[in-house]
């Protein structure tokens, strides 16, 4: 660029004069260009070139997805993936056939989990219809409370709940609220709400604390800020499946100075489980800050 070689993601100005410089020993785009590309017409060639050049290996790939996605999900893929199944969906996402539809998964244009849905309709139709009418069935055992992984001291067999402004998790300092005919609600020690407790309340709080034997995982909602560029929100993603952490939700959006704010709802152990996903995502380039957010 103007008698200058600079790299490929630099950012031209107006005026600027750009000389291209190829090799005949080129083997195509990078998928690292779909990140420097801007417009989405160059994206969109970009994405042509790896659908037509490496078709086999994107029918492979998606074929691949798809058999993971039905293990995942406790089918078997010989007994799904019959040939009149498999065109039978594919008619339905309107594609020429099945090898159409495995290489548009392999190069990211329709998921997995959107075929694999669609091949086990009738499978999941007939287990539901083969599943035993409960309401019919007795028991002599008598019914458990549901076990949430924290006890109150002294006392068995009460209805516990966790409050929903401060999402307690294992690791947190916790105290207990009786509530009128809701059982006990579980909070944070440091919960807003119970600083501006009335003596009254205060008389209602009571001492709680987390089982030993924890199994279970606890929703927490987290809120990345960072900037506004492409494939942020895919690298967060990413990241996160990366620490084996399971997203329940995730939202996003960006204000007028190009500050982008992730949303987003996952499952941890305890906190210290939450402490390496936030430290995981810090890491991230152009990620300013991650917090927990309080419901209050």
């Amino acid at each position: 660029m103007n008698g200058k070689i600079v790299p490929l993601d630099h950012q031209l100005k107006t005026g600027d004069i750009v000389e291209v410089l190829t090799s005949k020993h080129s083997y195509g785009p990078s998928r690292d260009w779909l990140k420097v590309a801007k417009s989405s017409h160059a994206r969109n060639k970009i994405k042509q070139w790896f659908k037509k050049e490496k078709r086999e290996e994107n029918v492979a790939k998606g074929r691949e997805l798809v058999e993971s996605e039905l293990k995942k999900n406790n089918f078997e893929p010989k007994e799904v993936m019959t040939g009149e199944n498999l065109q039978e969906v594919a008619n339905k996402f309107n594609f020429q056939g099945d090898e159409d539809m495995f290489a548009a998964i392999g190069y990211g244009g329709i998921t997995a989990a959107q075929i694999a849905t669609r091949l086990t309709d009738k499978l999941r139709k007939e287990r539901e219809e083969q599943r035993p009418n409960v309401t019919e069935m007795k028991s002599d055992t008598p019914r458990k409370r549901p076990d949430h992984g924290v006890s109150v001291k002294g006392i068995d067999n009460l209805l516990i709940r966790f409050s929903r402004c401060c999402n307690p998790v294992p690791g947190d300092d916790i105290v207990g609220f009786i509530t009128r005919g809701r059982g006990v609600s579980v909070h944070r020690t440091s919960c807003p709400n119970l600083q501006v407790c009335d003596a009254e309340d205060q008389a209602r709080l009571i001492d709680v604390e987390w089982d030993a034997d924890l199994k279970h995982e606890y929703n927490v909602d987290i809120e990345i800020t960072g900037n506004d560029r492409s494939g942020l929100l895919n690298e967060v993603l990413a990241t996160v499946a990366d620490t084996k952490t399971n997203i329940s939700a995730v939202s996003g959006k960006s204000d007028k100075n190009r500050v982008a704010r992730i949303n987003m709802t996952i499952s941890i152990r305890n906190i210290d489980h939450l402490h390496k996903v936030v430290e995981r995502i810090k890491k991230i380039r152009d990620v300013y800050s991650v917090r927990r957010i309080l419901n209050t």
